[in-house]
């Protein structure tokens, strides 16, 4: 599944989801119920529905909501009923979810990165071994979290195990929750008060704080609250309640009621899959219609419910898929991103999408058949703890090895390159491919491997210099000569960062001094930029006011800006935009006049349509097929416009396309060196190639300028 709404989340539409709880039914009044089998097929179906076809099926998502809301029912009522009573039942709680779970998420780990060597790019190969890793501890949700706040994150390839956020939800939620239940048992015994009512009064109190913590976050960082454990809790909690209050006495039982109940729910779940979107605010309040929908459906118990769905959800079909639905779960995203790889087309057709279902659909019988059952029920395992946990450390230790063998062989496959030293002023290097009329005949070899060149970020990634989201920060970073005659500041967001490298070059050895003023996504205007949250659209405001006193007040000589201008702005129109933003952009340059300041505006670069490095990886023999149309790469940008008019003594615009694309065609290696490290920004060799060109316009800026 894509980013949110951001994320994807996403984060292209929302993160990858899917989830399946334990298969284990408590005895006492639930028995083998098809109603829940058949929930399960549902929720599945939502969520590799929406993942082939996101655009038809936009809420397909909540799927894996529904699947929570099965979890915490099923588990609950399972620890009602078989109460933690001391250390050796929490162990055989504990035995019983790793021969569930462990060994089929082992086995398509494994079988994930192993595909995953033969048909990804080099540059993912040890971002999806780390992500094994995460997967395999159950603490991928909180790796994705953390990566989500990373703007230059979102236009990296999918890892094809970042499902395994959700089954991270589960497991920390199996390791927490028996502990949390027996603890309400052992109060209860030592108040001398009823087993009952006191572990669904826990359950609510921490599903309700659990609630309120997912609307304040959603609304606050709407891509990390989509993935983290406090979040989602309260969502398994709806399960939870609902079986605290079943094992309190809770029944309904008029038909009326009952078919009300289940219609209902299906109801609401069907129409969140179909009404949501990458954009709806999510988990939050929004996960209530899906969350609240499933428990409607298994407090019906509909199995005998003549007016229900039972005929429909009874068949064979449906029960064998929610039979298999956490195999289906593990296989399918994995297919779908590595698919576009194997098949050398990034648009699977229909046929071609049918043939990959109907091979997941394959593969999770197998491992239903030969792996989870077996691990499960094979007598050896299923009467001994100990052993089940020595499964577990089996398993890990695979895991590990297999990832650790993954990041050796990247590095033995990189190496060859680590002693290229890359001189940016050599000739046809870089740029000067294109700046020299003679190298059109020289050919210049690869000189950066993809994967270093992902990595190869000018100095103020390193150098921590950014002020990211939530956009609280305040960061400043300072180069060349510190008490220096002349001052400049950079200023804009990262597409301003990435000629970190030629103008810091100029300023040492011109001993001037450079101060950046820095932000990720937040563009250099004086008017609010849309964001997710209301909060970061303040945030940005703040930051930019904050950004521009610093600078109005700080006796500089020269400003340099550069944005790239790609947010929508609040209350404005797509179409209104270029000039509003026009508009704004004039106010902020004459600020700066105003204080004395010079500006020197440079023009956006052209950006590529996914990550350059990745794209190079996957076509090495042939990199010219990861060149961008020039018209589809340059994006407006209402700041090198407004500049372009007011061009003189005060303002200067520089603009270098001329010399990253030639004949409608903007090369992803140009050369000898890969032209940026992700879609967009340029790496810090290929950006030193530009130094000629920023040093003369630094230098005719700050023309008059005493000791300039």
């Amino acid at each position: 599944m894509a980013a949110p709404g951001g994320t994807s989340a996403a984060v292209v539409g929302r993160p990858t989801d899917a989830v399946t709880p334990s298969q284990e039914i408590p005895a006492r009044d639930v028995g083998p119920r098809k109603d829940i089998q058949a929930l399960r097929a549902v929720a599945v179906a939502l969520v590799v529905l929406y993942h082939f076809w996101p655009q038809r099926l936009t809420g397909g998502y909540v799927g894996v909501d529904v699947f929570f809301v099965i979890s915490g029912f099923l588990i609950t009522l399972h620890l009602l009923e078989r109460p933690i009573r001391g250390g050796k039942d929490l162990f055989r709680f504990w035995a019983r979810r790793i021969r569930r779970l462990i060994p089929a998420a082992t086995v398509v780990l494994v079988a994930t990165l192993a595909a995953s060597m033969v048909w990804l790019p080099q540059t993912v190969h040890a971002r999806v071994a780390k992500e094994v890793l995460a997967s395999a501890f159950y603490v991928e949700n909180w790796m994705l979290a953390w990566s989500s706040t990373d703007y230059l994150a979102t236009d990296q390839l999918h890892s094809p195990t970042q499902h395994y956020w959700s089954l991270s939800v589960e497991e920390q939620f199996y390791i927490v929750w028996p502990v949390l239940i027996g603890l309400a048992f052992l109060v209860c015994r030592r108040l001398g008060r009823s087993f009952r009512f006191p572990p669904l009064l826990v359950i609510g109190v921490v599903s309700m704080a659990s609630l309120a913590w997912s609307a304040y976050f959603t609304q606050d960082d709407a891509a990390q609250a989509y993935f983290v454990s406090t979040t989602r809790v309260w969502e398994l909690g709806v399960g939870a309640m609902l079986a605290a209050a079943i094992h309190a006495g809770l029944r309904f039982r008029g038909a009326v009621v009952r078919s009300m109940l289940v219609w209902g729910g299906l109801g609401a779940i069907l129409w969140s899959a179909v009404a949501f979107t990458g954009e709806t605010p999510f988990p939050g309040v929004a996960a209530l219609l899906p969350t609240v929908g499933a428990a409607a459906v298994i407090a019906a118990r509909s199995d005998d419910l003549r007016c229900g769905p039972r005929r429909l959800w009874s068949g064979r079909p449906v029960q064998w898929l929610g039979d298999v639905s956490y195999s289906v779960y593990l296989w399918h995203w994995p297919a779908i991103v590595i698919a576009p790889f194997v098949l050398d087309d990034d648009n699977a057709t229909w046929p071609q999408k049918v043939v990959i279902l109907a091979l997941v659909l394959g593969l999770s019988a197998v491992t239903k058949r030969w792996v989870e059952d077996a691990m499960r029920f094979t007598p050896r395992l299923a009467r001994s703890t100990k052993r089940s946990f020595v499964l577990l450390v089996a398993c890990l230790a695979v895991s590990i090895s297999a990832a650790g063998l993954a990041v050796w062989q990247t590095a033995r496959a990189t190496a060859a390159t680590d002693a290229i030293v890359i001189d940016s002023d050599a000739a046809c290097v870089g740029v000067d491919a294109l700046r020299t009329a003679s190298c059109s005949a020289r050919e210049v070899p690869m000189l950066t491997n993809p994967v270093r060149a992902a990595d190869d970020k000018p100095d103020v990634y390193a150098d921590d210099c950014w002020n990211n989201r939530p956009f609280t920060g305040r960061a400043v970073c300072t180069y060349g000569v510190r008490g220096a005659p002349v001052r400049i500041a950079v200023y804009g967001n990262s597409h301003a960062g990435q000629w970190q490298p030629p103008i810091v070059r100029t300023a040492k050895e011109r001993g001037w001094r450079v101060d950046t003023y820095l932000a990720s996504e937040c563009y250099s205007v004086d008017i609010p930029v849309f964001f997710s949250t209301k909060a970061l659209e303040d945030n940005c405001m703040d930051w930019n006011a904050w950004a521009r006193s610093e600078i109005t007040t700080g006796d500089y000589d020269l400003v340099v800006m550069s944005d790239r201008t790609l947010q929508p702005l609040r209350d404005v129109s797509a179409a209104e935009k270029p000039a509003v933003a026009k508009q704004a952009y004039n106010r902020v340059i004459d600020g700066f006049v105003a204080s004395g300041a010079r500006v020197l505006a440079i023009r956006d670069t052209p950006a590529a349509a996914s990550s350059v490095p990745d794209c190079v990886a996957r076509y090495a023999a042939d990199p010219e097929r990861c060149a961008t149309p020039q018209k589809k790469g340059l994006e407006p940008d209402p700041l090198a416009e407004a500049a372009r008019e007011r061009v003189g003594t005060d303002v200067s615009l520089l603009e270098v396309t001329d010399l990253m694309c030639r004949d409608g065609s903007c090369p992803a290696v140009l050369g000898g060196l890969i032209t940026y490290f992700d879609h967009g920004h340029m790496t810090k060799s290929f950006s030193s190639t530009l130094y000629p060109e920023v040093s003369r316009a630094l230098r005719s800026a700050l023309k008059g300028v005493p000791d300039a």
